[in-house]
């Protein structure tokens, strides 16, 4: 490690004593503070701020929903995309959704790629954290190869990472993204991103064996076995082409790819963990696993004008074909064991069964119109037919098949009220897969089917000052409810029902402040016959009733690009198990930091420090798919260093 940390301070020292160009600020200025436009999740430059994340919005997975957006188009994604090609996410929600033609239940996450621009640019970033350890080099490259015609982004970083439980991890990835630009109506973006893990040892999972918290172990040491690795390739690659053949028309397209490949994967369950941390030991691993995608768009759409009234209709076809290879596992029993106690058990030798093979194709075309009304506002209406198949069964056997074509339609209405007052409503109708079978289910890794959800929701937006926007608004998604039922199969159980309240409050106060303050208040139930019978709760595990987040940042004008930070997450208490009989308390978290923003001949740079999780809190994290219990990351530093050369 120290031999790493060495090469890190002199890649920073030969790189920008190499170069001493000219550049505006590119990466340097990322911040997603001040770039928030609210507070319900944005993240970029190293920061992720807001109530939502791409896979957790109003208590649900916006991947799952099929909301996964690249450049405004639709993506199925199976592999990570890593910073070098992601510029941004923004979560998408309430009245900011009603922008994006055929949304489906649960918002929005749009990701932003980078471009290539018409300047030559070097950006170089290190990135250190302690305990939980990040060492990270990265470079990235901005050519213009063709003024104004085509430009080329090359970037590549290496990384040694350890996380809260000390896990190490040896990662890379890379990434090139053309910009093609032969006319003024014409915009071909391809891109090609690759990611690879090394020697990631297994996070141990612990389940307790009754109404109870598992007992507190030390967060600064790795437990598992160093035998245990994880290995994954990963793969996201794609082309958008973007066009305006004629004055009132706009065509949009793109095909992606999306691989996640693993060709080593282990499991390690202390189960049954009892009061004093004793447990039964087991480890699962698993044979080559893959998961794959095409998915793409094609939309045209027409724009016309008359007088104070807009109208837009889009004609629409998107698609996925999506193929995954997993199961076969084979687990070994170890016996009895201490949950947070070091040992170091010999490897044994695992026996695999037959792998499962789940295929699914999916394309679904569509047409809404939008119109808008000058100082008035704007309604839209969509409607969708999924063509919807799917086969899944063992390698080798017969498999089952299933199909759907359900009809899917949306509706949005916004009303200016005043110059300062927008109301807002929407309907949703959508279908989406609900994830696989967890770990310790008896058909662990199973897919669930495809189902249909629907959501609605309004508020109201209120700028409060010309520098203060308040969004508030209430919102119910209904879909079906999957979990273990008593013979440990994870299956479908029920309905389940989220109703909200969520709120964002984004600005600067005063001069120099900035705000991004965000609440949920969440209602989240479960009906059907196992909780009629008693089987289930009424309240599914792992929803917290409350999550409050707030972030600040402070720069005053004579401090010359000096800033203070500090990040405050609140959340409620949650039930733990599948009763309702056992809660995991409410946790608070403080986390402080500085931002420096400077240039030394030529050269934009920042360097940011944090203290995360200022106050040591400990608190746990439940999965409600399969009642596993993680402590929370402790005390923390961390650094990250850019520079625009």
């Amino acid at each position: 490690m120290k031999a790493y940390r060495r090469l890190l301070g002199g890649t920073a020292l030969a790189v920008l004593s190499t170069f001493n160009l000219s550049a505006f600020a590119q990466r340097a200025s990322e911040n997603a503070v001040t770039s928030a436009e609210d507070a319900f999740g944005t993240s970029t430059g190293g920061q992720s701020i807001g109530l939502y994340s791409a896979t957790s919005a109003r208590g649900f997975n916006p991947m799952n929903a099929g909301n996964g957006r690249i450049e405004g188009l639709y993506f199925d994604q199976q592999a990570h995309m890593g910073s070098r090609l992601q510029r941004s996410v923004t979560m998408r929600v309430g009245l900011a959704a009603q922008s994006y033609p055929f949304p489906a239940p649960t918002g929005v996450a749009e990701s932003a790629i980078y471009m290539p621009g018409d300047k030559r640019v070097y950006t170089l970033n290190l990135d250190y954290a302690t305990p939980s350890g990040l060492n990270l080099v990265g470079i990235d490259y901005k050519q213009p190869l063709v003024p104004g015609k085509v430009g080329m982004e090359l970037g590549a970083a290496l990384w040694a990472q350890i996380n809260d439980q000390l896990v190490n991890g040896r990662h890379w990835n890379t990434a090139t993204i053309f910009r093609l630009t032969p006319s003024d109506t014409l915009e071909v973006i391809p891109f090609f991103y690759y990611e690879e893990t090394r020697d990631a040892e297994a996070s141990p999972a612990v389940y307790t064996g009754g109404a109870y918290l598992p007992p507190k172990f030390a967060r600064d040491r790795f437990w598992g076995q160093k035998w245990a690795d994880q290995t994954m390739n990963e793969i996201n690659a794609g082309v958008i082409v973007k066009s305006r053949p004629f004055e009132n028309w706009r065509i949009q397209g793109a095909v992606f790819r999306s691989d996640l490949l693993r060709p080593d994967n282990f499991v390690v369950s202390y189960r049954n963990t009892q009061a004093d941390g004793t447990a039964n030991l087991d480890i699962l691993r698993y044979p080559h696993h893959r998961l794959a995608s095409y998915s793409g768009e094609a939309r045209a759409s027409g724009v016309f004008t008359e007088g104070d009234l807009r109208h837009t209709v889009h004609f629409n076809l998107r698609g996925r074909e999506t193929s995954r290879v997993f199961g076969g596992g084979g687990t070994v029993l170890f016996g009895k064991h201490t949950v947070g106690v070091v040992e170091d058990l010999p490897q044994p030798t695992f026996t695999f069964g037959r792998r499962d093979k789940d295929l699914v194709d999916q394309f679904t075309p569509g047409v809404a119109y939008v119109g808008q009304w000058a100082n008035v506002g704007e309604a839209s209406v969509g409607v969708q037919k999924s063509f919807y198949s799917r086969s899944f069964g063992k390698q080798g056997a017969v498999p089952g098949k299933t199909k759907s074509e359900p009809w899917l339609y949306n509706a949005t209405l916004a009303v200016f009220a005043t110059k300062d007052v927008t109301l807002y409503a929407s309907y949703t109708r959508g279908i989406e897969e609900f994830g696989a079978a967890p770990d310790n289910a008896t058909n662990a890794g199973e897919p669930m089917p495809a189902s249909v959800t629907r959501q609605v929701d309004g508020g109201i937006r209120y700028r409060l000052t010309p520098g203060i926007v308040l969004v508030a608004g209430g919102f119910e998604v209904v879909k079906p409810y999957f979990g273990l039922s008593p013979v440990n199969l994870y299956t479908h159980v029920g309905e389940l029902k989220h109703r909200g309240i969520e709120m964002s409050l984004t600005g600067k106060p005063i001069e120099g402040l900035n705000v991004v303050a965000g609440a949920l208040f969440l209602q989240a139930r479960v009906s059907g016959l196992p909780v009629d019978q008693g089987v289930i709760g009424r309240v599914p595990p792992g929803t917290p009733s409350r999550l409050l987040r707030l972030n600040l940042q402070y720069s005053h004008p004579t401090w010359h690009g000096f800033s203070l930070e500090t990040q405050i997450d609140s959340q409620g208490s949650m039930y733990a198990n599948r009763l309702d009989t056992l809660r995991v308390p409410a946790e608070t978290t403080v986390s402080i930091g500085a931002r420096y923003l400077f240039k030394v001949m030529d050269v934009n740079a920042s360097i940011r420090g944090q203290v995360l999780n200022l106050f040591n809190s400990y608190a746990w994290n439940v999965d409600g798919a399969s009642g596993r219990f993680s402590p929370s990351v402790s005390r923390g530093f961390a650094v990250r260093i850019v520079a625009d050369l």
